[in-house]
């Protein structure tokens, strides 16, 4: 059970953002980032939301973050893909996956994932 869907369905509305989310992960400044299906958001500690990145026909999933907080990995699942985003400016550049799904270990562009 998501928190809000149930309630939000039963009076007809659309569920609250966080059955939206499909990843989470901290950073040492006790932060979030979370990835929705397509953007990738910061919450502060205090509970401030900033949009990191959006990006147009992805499907993002899984959320990792690097040692040093600066960068962020997401899978993007319809894409098979998988992109890094800086965390500070929101540049998002592929990091691996050719875009095609297939099962090919390669580094970069050539991997395929599914």
């Amino acid at each position: 059970r998501r928190p809000g869907h149930d309630a939000a369905a039963a009076r007809g509305r659309r569920p609250t953002a966080a059955s939206d989310m499909y990843g989470v992960v901290s950073d040492h400044a006790d932060a979030w980032y979370v990835t929705t299906e397509n953007a990738v958001l910061h919450v502060s500690a205090a509970g401030r939301v900033r949009r990191v990145a959006t990006l147009e026909g992805v499907n993002l999933r899984g959320i990792a973050i690097n040692p040093d907080d600066s960068a962020l990995f997401v899978a993007d699942m319809g894409g098979h893909q998988i992109l890094q985003v800086e965390a500070a400016t929101g540049t998002v550049t592929t990091l691996a996956g050719s875009g095609e799904g297939g099962d090919t270990d390669a580094v970069g562009g050539t991997a395929q994932f599914y």
